[in-house]
């Protein structure tokens, strides 16, 4: 059982660890391109835990974080080092406007049924944890991430799993 345990809590921190974001229409030429950019960082990442992985979603992430933050900021935070690094230099709430995002480009429970039942946890027990986490609960584990905390150590989320696993 723990086996299964420390396999879900692999699949769902790969799941956070990728970043994600939503579209932003009418970007100006400009940055539309850092949009394009960013995309392309997204897509190089060839990883199955990377959420981002399909234009659709990329696409989403970059053109929301271009329109969200404007061109100045996105260059303010761009250290060269790729999209995760300019995370910790944001504040709190533009940490929140980047999950928030990432909600609406993701469907992370899918994602989540998805990686578990491939690492070998049942359907049944890995759509049980994907259905059961709520949509607080992903932003807050998503923040986690990218503020580079561990977000496996949060009660609701064992509570989750420990439920599934055990019935």
């Amino acid at each position: 059982m723990l086996k299964k345990l420390g396999l879900m809590i692999l699949a769902l921190m790969l799941v956070l660890a990728a970043c994600g974001d939503d579209g932003g229409g009418g970007l100006s030429g400009e940055e539309q391109a850092k949009a394009d950019e960013i995309k392309a960082e997204l897509l190089a990442d060839t990883s199955a835990e990377n959420p981002f992985a399909d234009e659709e979603s990329a696409s989403c992430f970059a053109n929301g974080i271009v329109g969200e933050f404007g061109l100045e900021r996105v260059n303010e935070l761009d250290s060269g080092e790729g999209v995760e690094a300019g995370f910790e230099d944001m504040t709190a709430a533009e940490q929140e406007t980047v999950a928030d995002l990432a909600m609406e480009c993701i469907d992370f429970q899918q994602m989540i049924k998805d990686q578990m039942a491939a690492s070998g946890l049942p359907e049944d027990q890995a759509n049980c944890v994907a259905d059961a986490l709520s949509d607080d609960l992903l932003k807050d584990m998503f923040l986690a991430q990218i503020r580079g905390e561990d977000p496996t150590e949060n009660a609701e989320l064992m509570e989750v799993i420990m439920s599934c696993l055990i019935g």
